[in-house]
């Protein structure tokens, strides 16, 4: 599977072709969009983002599965950063978007922390109410929080 990134030149009434000719891939092997796409991004955080709350399967099941979830997730958001590290040139922004992305801000500061950086979540972040439930709340919300602008 082939995901993609672009610098961010923000035209308003830019040709499509002209953007997509700046996209560079990003390839992750069948396991990690398994575990990282799937199992957390889609298994995990878009029912709780939608209100939807975690899935109620076998504790020990949901825990060990989560775990490997949460890992190729890391991963998966590592990969994107490395590629974007690599062909960062200061002055570039970079946009991270949506809850499959949530640990890319912190990744990439990670390389350089004066890389300007911005997260926008598609939906409203959920309530504390339901944030909470989420294990690896506190990882998540440190790694948006990375960035220069959160919307």
């Amino acid at each position: 599977m082939c995901c993609f990134i672009t610098r961010f030149y923000f035209f308003f009434f830019s040709c499509l072709l002209p953007v997509l000719q700046r996209c560079i891939p990003v390839f992750l092997d069948e396991e990690i969009v398994h575990q990282y796409y799937n199992g957390y991004c889609n298994n995990i955080l878009w029912p709780l983002f939608h209100y939807l709350g975690l899935p109620q399967e076998d504790r020990l099941a949901t825990t060990r599965s989560f775990q490997s979830q949460f890992e190729a997730y890391q991963k998966a958001n590592q990969m994107f950063a490395d590629v974007v590290n690599k062909h960062y040139e200061e002055g570039d922004v970079v946009w991270c978007h949506d809850y499959h992305l949530m640990f890319l801000p912190q990744c990439l500061k990670n390389y350089n922390h004066k890389m300007k950086v911005g997260w926008f979540l598609h939906t409203p972040f959920p309530s504390s109410e339901i944030h909470r439930t989420l294990p690896s709340r506190s990882e998540l919300l440190h790694a948006v929080l990375a960035a220069d602008l959160v919307g």
